[in-house]
């Protein structure tokens, strides 16, 4: 495809410096067939000469004023950085072999031109590893694609403010890749349980949302430091070897010799809680003094105050079933062969604050060794979709959250070798683990307004972006700076609404104080719901 449309030149290169470029602008609009395009901030140039054809950005437009003799002169300059070249494939390729040279023409390119340098309308195979999102926000510059291997295979944080379209944008994401795609396999952990009506109409066949009265989350396959944290975790050197050594024997119980050596605390086996609760007080029956006792009797105390919680009942919930680990995986991962799901949605907004962090760790940990043990990572790739991640994947040394830390850290420094990629969706960036962001090879940017999350994330986007990056607070709502990998030419992207959105949205304050609470409206439900801890999720028109 031709990149050099002399109805789009519109200057010639007058400085080369480094990876900066200035061109004297002749005219800062042109006509493209029936579209204007602009010379704007963000759009993409072609300076094509002898040397070739260096692909560009700008990053300034500015007028000029130079005194000669009795009149002003005023020369349009613009300011471009260059952020890669056509190669001989004629695909768009990171870095040039030469600059341009000084008085070589600069020309704007279309929509058309960029998908095409991107490979996104060449042959049927590489068009499929391609997705449209949105369109970019630069008039002409065509529609938004973006490549799933990359964005998948390096991971892709997507950072935004409250109100900025974050879980949009999220939830745009998701359902263009079921419409592109037959079938993916996405677990959303969704904390506030926003994203079930995401996936609704059109999308349920596809969807397995899994309600809070319905999720679980086995307590025989935690495994030991993940079940002391959450039912002991002031436990000492001591105690954790009893519970070890107790939980190990248990698990062996009903495996045949000589498989059950290979059985360990940490195997994802079924035991009895009851009967580990037995052997601990014969434990403690045992022991001659009240000193040697009282360990034994904390210890029992609190596992059965955990065990006896409702709030802790989704741990239990498939006690009777003794569920295994594959049928575990069926049900979460929709594998279902008579009726197979594509997208998993974990409402996970009946979690107890105090172990939350500790039950995504769990869940992040599953789905690694699911996928470690999977010896092809390409039989059934997985992405985790990680909600609210400033809430239980910090930049904080806190003891509460090094469990979590260390499972998702370690799925983003290494999940990718197995087919498990993170979305970490935030709108604290400043306030995420450092080892996670620097992991992404995308980010998606939507409106920042606070200084130190803008400053963390202009370090991660890369120089050619130049100014550009210094307009974070205001861009508007589902509009974001898309850079990295996924988005071989970075720039502002406009992305499509979803349909339907997910329950996201401001509360109308003045629709509510004008007609008051909905017909039914009962304090007393509301008090039993909290007693009772079942929530009744219900939206009014």
């Amino acid at each position: 495809m031709d990149l050099r449309k002399s109805a789009l030149s519109f200057g010639k290169v007058i400085s080369v410096d480094g990876s900066k470029v200035t061109v004297k602008a002749e005219s800062l609009r042109n006509l493209d067939g029936d579209t204007t395009l602009y010379v704007e901030v963000g759009s993409f140039v072609n300076c094509g000469g002898f040397h070739g054809d260096t692909i560009c950005t700008i990053t300034r437009v500015l007028i000029e004023e130079v005194e000669r003799r009795e009149n002003i002169v005023e020369n349009k300059i613009v300011e471009l950085s260059i952020i890669g070249s056509k190669g001989v494939d004629g695909r768009f390729t990171r870095g040039a072999d030469k600059l341009p040279s000084i008085g070589c023409d600069a020309f704007l390119l279309n929509g058309e031109q960029v998908n095409f340098l991107l490979g996104i309308n060449l042959d049927e195979e590489e068009r499929k590893k391609y997705f449209k999102v949105g369109r970019r926000s630069m008039n002409g510059a065509g529609d938004a694609y973006l490549n799933l291997d990359k964005l998948l295979g390096r991971h892709t944080a997507i950072v935004g403010t409250t109100g900025s379209g974050k879980s949009s944008t999220v939830a745009r994401i998701a359902q263009s890749i079921l419409e592109s795609y037959p079938k993916p396999r996405l677990i959303f952990f969704d904390i506030h349980n926003e994203y079930t009506n995401a996936f609704s109409g059109t999308w349920q066949q596809k969807a397995n949302c899994i309600e809070w009265d319905s999720f679980s989350l086995p307590y025989w396959f935690l495994d030991l430091d993940e079940f002391i944290s959450i039912y002991y975790p002031e436990a000492g050197g001591t105690q954790k070897m009893y519970i070890k050594e107790m939980i190990e024997e248990l698990k062996r119980l009903d495996i045949p010799e000589p498989e059950d050596q290979k059985v360990s605390v940490d195997s994802p086996i079924y035991f009895d809680m009851d009967t580990l609760i037995g052997k601990i007080s014969r434990k403690r029956d045992g022991e001659t003094t009240e000193a040697k006792r009282d360990p034994f009797n904390k210890m029992i105390l609190k596992i059965q105050s955990i065990h006896n919680d409702t709030r802790f009942s989704f741990l239990k919930r498939d006690m009777d079933e003794k569920k295994s680990l594959a049928a575990y995986f069926k049900f979460i991962l929709g594998l279902d062969s008579d009726n197979q799901k594509y997208i998993s949605v974990l409402d996970l907004s009946g979690l107890p604050a105090e172990v939350r962090t500790i039950c995504v760790g769990v869940l992040t940990r599953l789905c690694f060794d699911y996928r470690y043990w999977d010896m092809d990572p390409e039989n059934l790739p997985i992405a985790l979709i990680l909600e609210e991640a400033h809430t239980y994947i910090p930049e904080d040394s806190s003891s509460k959250y090094t469990l979590c830390l260390e499972r998702v850290e370690k799925v983003a420094k290494e999940g990718r070798k197995y087919g498990l990629s993170l979305i970490v969706v935030t709108q604290r960036p400043s306030n995420i683990s450092s080892t996670v962001l620097s992991q992404c090879g995308t980010f998606v940017t939507l409106r920042l307004t606070n200084d130190l999350d803008q400053n963390k994330i202009k370090r991660l986007l890369p120089d050619t972006l130049g100014d550009q990056a210094d307009i974070l607070s205001s861009l508007r709502d589902g509009e974001a700076l898309v850079t990295g990998d996924a988005m071989t030419l970075p720039g502002k992207v406009l992305f499509d609404p979803p349909a339907p959105r997910p329950k996201s949205n401001d509360v109308r304050f003045h629709k509510a104080w004008i007609d008051g609470p909905p017909p039914g409206y009962s304090v007393e439900d509301i008090s039993k719901w909290w007693i009772t801890r079942e929530r009744n999720i219900t939206q009014r028109d």
